[in-house]
């Protein structure tokens, strides 16, 4: 070999070896003992020990527990709450059945916004409680699926003085919500930020297995005219299996809205629920709007909403409104519309049945589309009228009470071949009364009138059909039982 190359060989042979020498060698790995510890949480964070035990028992107060050591997580984040990492990045768990106090995570009432710390909760585990107390919430927290939130019904207020959104989702549509239940959390917002949003706000996923219930919210001093809980279905998104009940609430603008405005003739919203609720003091109670099947709006109190009490708007089918109750002071208390062309192969248009209201209530009722609606059975005393138009064709109106301050109980607008019997109507309580029952317009015709109590105002008449419209009336009769010609 060439005494040159020879050379450099040694030399670079010895730098390696002088190079092994002088580098330190690895610390051996610390020894983990069968052991259970007893320390508070900034002694296990400050944990330098090389002998650790497996388990520990944490001592803070509100936030006692037993976590054991998980030698293959190598990155998760101390959060306080389920995790806790040593100064030498070893990583304890807690050990906990059932849900995750909010508390371990550093929600207290104390807090001047709860918000990042319950962001934290949210993010590390499924299932939180909320300890019973009043809180403030300045930030919004993003929610995600498999994630259940509750507290005691009444015993957690939530003030929101800043943002009006409590609870929102991902930042990315993209990320489906799904199996999500919020369950008795109440709201105070006292906020003056500007625009239309929701304590509770969802724009953009597709959401299924989404509940909501046993929760109060007020906005009476808020700035805004916003919703208590907003569901907006974005353009190729659906919502399914939505279930909205036993809530208290008060909005300024809508209680809850649900709405498909963006998925032209695609019903991308099926099998909703509202029921059991009290909505007062808003626009609108309760809104669910543009394309949307298999809706039931059950048992819910609805009072004093200066526009509509319910709403269902702009091609929904296999609508059932059931037992409700309507109080106070309205425009429309019941305003429902769907597609017109039926919703279903048995009924073949909404189902409106058991409802009532609670004395007199200011406002009345329009079936804008209902189809070939089944009404029965319902008991509204109002000062409105039950107004029947556009394609609300073929329905079935049977064994209804419908008294009326207005000077025409019911009206057929240019809607055809629908059966009122065993009804009775009334408007006596109105002094210039046109007709009790009216039949108006071209296209109401075939309308039929049939076995019914026709209590009728001073003047007028108990029954007519104008401007073309048509009305075959047949054994109705007048309160004192006589037979109306």
């Amino acid at each position: 070999m060439n005494p040159f190359v020879l050379l450099r060989f040694g030399a670079l042979l010895l730098a390696l070896v002088v190079f092994a020498h002088c580098k330190p060698t690895d610390p051996a790995p610390d020894s983990v003992v069968h052991r259970v510890d007893t320390m508070s949480i900034a002694q296990l964070r400050t944990l330098n020990a090389s002998v650790i035990p497996d388990k520990v028992l944490i001592t803070d107060a509100g936030r006692e527990g037993e976590f054991t050591l998980d030698e293959a997580d190598l990155t998760s984040m101390d959060n306080m709450g389920v995790t806790l990492v040593t100064v030498k990045g070893h990583r304890y768990k807690r050990n906990f059945t059932g849900s995750a106090n909010v508390f371990w995570f550093g929600v207290e009432p104390s807090d001047a916004d709860i918000g990042p710390e319950l962001q934290t909760a949210v993010t590390a585990t499924n299932e939180l409680i909320i300890p019973d107390g009043n809180y403030t919430q300045l930030t919004s927290v993003r929610i995600r699926s498999n994630l259940t939130v509750r507290a005691n019904p009444g015993k957690v207020l939530i003030t929101l003085p800043q943002t009006y959104v409590s609870f929102v989702n991902a930042e990315d549509p993209s990320l489906p919500l799904q199996h999500v239940l919020f369950d008795g959390l109440s709201w105070n917002v006292t906020s003056r930020q500007t625009g239309v949003y929701g304590v509770i706000y969802i724009d953009g996923p597709t959401v299924s297995d989404l509940t909501v219930q046993n929760c109060t919210s007020s906005d009476a001093a808020a700035k805004d005219s916003t919703n208590w809980m907003t569901l907006k279905i974005q353009a190729g998104k659906t919502a399914t299996d939505i279930v909205v009940r036993n809530n208290n609430v008060q909005a300024k603008r809508m209680a809850c809205e649900i709405f498909n405005h963006d998925n032209y003739n695609i019903y991308a919203g099926k099998n909703i629920t509202v029921s059991d609720n009290n909505f007062h003091d808003c626009h609108f109670g309760l809104s669910l709007s543009g394309p949307l099947t298999g809706l039931m709006v059950d048992n819910n109190l609805i009072k004093n909403c200066s526009l509509f009490g319910i709403e269902i708007a702009g091609a929904a089918r296999n609508v059932t409104i059931t037992n409700n109750k309507f109080e106070g002071v309205f425009d429309k208390f019941l305003e429902g519309s769907n597609d017109g062309n039926g919703n279903g192969t048995v009924v073949g248009g909404m189902v409106i049945t058991g409802n009532s209201t609670v004395g007199l209530c200011t406002g009345g009722v329009q079936l804008y589309n209902a189809g070939a609606a089944t009404f029965s059975k319902n008991d509204f005393h109002m000062s409105g009228m039950l107004e029947l138009t556009h394609s609300s064709a073929g329905g079935m109106y049977t064994e209804n009470t419908i008294e009326s301050l207005s000077n025409k109980a019911v009206i057929c607008d240019n809607t055809p071949n629908n059966t009122f019997s065993r009804n009775t109507l009334s408007n006596k309580g109105n002094s210039e009364n046109q007709a009790t029952f009216v039949a108006y317009g071209s296209k109401s015709i075939n309308n039929t009138l049939t076995n019914n109590k026709l209590i009728k105002g001073n003047g007028g008449k108990p029954y007519e059909a104008v401007l073309g419209g048509s009305l075959a009336a047949s054994m109705n009769y007048d309160e004192s039982g006589a037979p109306i010609p």
